[in-house]
């Protein structure tokens, strides 16, 4: 009997330590920065095509991310962005890295033509947590606007969110 107890402390201990342990690395709340560019690039142009390449504004605001069911790897994001929207998706968490569910937020870009475009974009995210406390997300924004009747394709891939748990 003494023998029984150590062995089923062991295949107890075993058997929690099986547990998935993705999600919990990114649960918390966060404050987070975005910044990078965008090309625009004209659709049907009447003469000569423009394209620009645009410095998004730098968003800064609070991301939290909580699981959705205990046990698994999926989480759900809020990202309120300071004097802006709330975006919310589902994520899901693998080892160190995050892979959010494609979503859809507003940006308003500014043109050296005096261009301004409010417009709302696709968003595909994913990143890594790094030392525990910092989550670096890469972001690729889709979309379309128009403006003074002219449309303009937007892509961009090289946006970067930097959050630091709070």
């Amino acid at each position: 009997m003494k023998r029984i107890i150590p062995i089923l402390f062991c295949a107890l201990m075993a058997l929690a330590s099986c547990q998935k342990k993705n999600a919990p690395l990114f649960r918390g709340d966060y404050s987070f920065k975005t910044s990078g560019s965008v090309t625009l690039e004209e659709i049907n142009p009447e003469d000569e095509p423009a394209s620009f390449t645009v410095s998004l504004p730098n968003e800064i605001g609070q991301l939290e991310i909580s699981a959705l069911d205990k046990g698994k790897d999926s989480v759900l994001v809020v990202m309120n962005t300071m004097g802006g929207e709330v975006v919310v998706t589902h994520a899901f968490c693998k080892d160190n890295e995050i892979f959010l569910r494609d979503f859809k937020k507003n940006t308003l870009l500014f043109t050296g033509d005096s261009i301004t475009l409010k417009n709302e974009l696709r968003v595909k995210a994913s990143g890594q947590m790094y030392e525990d406390n910092t989550l670096i997300l890469n972001m690729t924004y889709e979309g379309e606007a128009e403006t003074n009747e002219r449309s303009f394709k937007i892509y961009g891939d090289d946006i970067r969110m930097a959050a630091i748990r709070n």
